[in-house]
C-alpha cells in the first residue's frame, strides 16, 4: 500500500515530490520562452513528444496535489499560453533503478525475483519495448525506504496522487480561464498623459460576447 500523506508539522521540512506534468502548446523550441521558464523554474527537464511537452521538476510541498499546483503555477506566472493536461505516472527499469541508487544492474535484478537484499520487492506493473519489465517509482520508492536503502528523498507521486493532481489541474485551468485576461487589440487609447485604457474580458463567456 502506498504510504498516506502526512502534512509536515511545525518545524518540519516539507517533502520533496518528484513531479512530471504533460502539456501542450509549450514549443520547446522556442527559446526565449524557455528561457523565462527556466528563471522560475531552474531545476526543470522538458521532454517532446507526439505534441506533447513532459515537464519533470522536484517540488517541496505538503501533499502531492500542493506540488503539482505549484509547479503549474510556476510556469503560469511566466508563461500563460501552455497549457498542462495531465500528471504523469512514473515507471522505472531496473537500469532506472541501478542508475538512482549507484548500483549494477544484476544487483536491482536479484533483489527484484528475491535472490538478494531484504524480500518482497514490489511486483512489476507492466513491460513496454523488447518485453523490459517496468515497476511503479513509488513502489520502488517505499520498499527502499520501508528497508532503510540509502536513496535520494524525493517521493515518486502514487497512482492515485496522480489522478487527485490532475484533477486539480483541472480546477487550476477553469480558475485559470475565469480570471480577467487582457485584450488584443491593434491599438492602446490613451486616456491621460501616462495612463491607458485596455479592454478586459471575464473569462470564456465575456470573451465570446455573451
Amino acid at each position: 500500500m502506498p504510504q498516506e500523506e502526512r502534512p509536515a508539522q511545525q518545524g518540519e521540512s516539507m517533502p520533496n515530490y518528484e513531479v512530471s506534468v504533460a502539456y501542450v502548446q509549450l514549443d520547446i523550441e522556442d527559446l526565449d520562452r524557455m528561457e523565462l521558464i527556466a528563471s522560475v523554474a531552474p531545476g526543470a527537464v522538458f521532454v517532446a513528444s507526439e505534441g506533447r511537452t513532459k515537464v519533470s521538476d522536484v517540488v517541496s510541498a505538503n501533499s502531492a496535489v500542493e506540488a503539482v499546483e505549484r509547479l503549474a503555477e510556476t510556469i503560469r506566472s511566466v508563461d500563460s499560453t501552455s497549457e498542462p493536461i495531465r500528471v504523469e505516472f512514473s515507471l522505472m527499469a531496473i537500469s532506472d533503478i541501478a542508475e538512482l541508487l549507484g548500483l549494477n544492474r544484476e544487483t536491482v535484478r536479484l533483489w527484484s525475483i528475491g535472490k538478494r537484499g531484504p524480500g518482497n520487492f514490489p511486483a512489476a506493473v507492466d513491460s513496454v519495448g523488447d518485453r523490459v519489465r517496468v515497476w511503479a517509482a513509488s513502489d520502488v520508492y517505499q520498499w527502499l525506504t520501508e528497508n532503510s536503502v540509502p536513496c535520494p528523498d524525493i517521493r515518486p507521486l502514487s497512482m492515485v496522487e496522480v489522478t487527485d493532481a490532475t484533477k486539480a489541474l483541472q480546477r487550476l485551468r477553469k480558475r485559470w480561464l475565469d480570471q480577467p485576461a487582457l485584450c488584443a487589440v491593434p491599438e492602446w487609447t490613451k486616456a491621460r498623459h501616462e495612463e491607458i485604457t485596455v479592454p478586459v474580458t471575464h473569462g470564456a463567456q465575456d470573451a465570446a460576447g455573451l
